[in-house]
């Protein structure tokens, strides 16, 4: 298990927003894919992912309508 402070993002085209929901979190995980998955069941497979070189990893998916990203910092 490894602790990540998580940073959510979303960004809702439809309702004009021009500013991202930006949601924090810290949590102890064994593996971050499962946390997207529970956020997201049937759409996980559509999410992005990149290991930035800091180590930072990132899941976005962009469905048109609304854009989610999750960014997980190990702590």
């Amino acid at each position: 298990m490894k602790e990540y402070e998580i940073v959510a993002k979303f960004l809702n085209g439809c309702a004009g927003a021009a500013h991202p929901q930006t949601y924090f979190e810290e949590a102890e995980l064994a593996n971050t894919d499962d946390f997207v998955r529970t956020k997201h069941g049937r759409d996980f497979d559509k999410f992005q992912k990149e290991v930035l070189p800091g180590g930072q990893i990132v899941y976005t998916f962009d469905n048109g309508t609304v854009t989610y990203i999750y960014e997980f910092t190990e702590l």
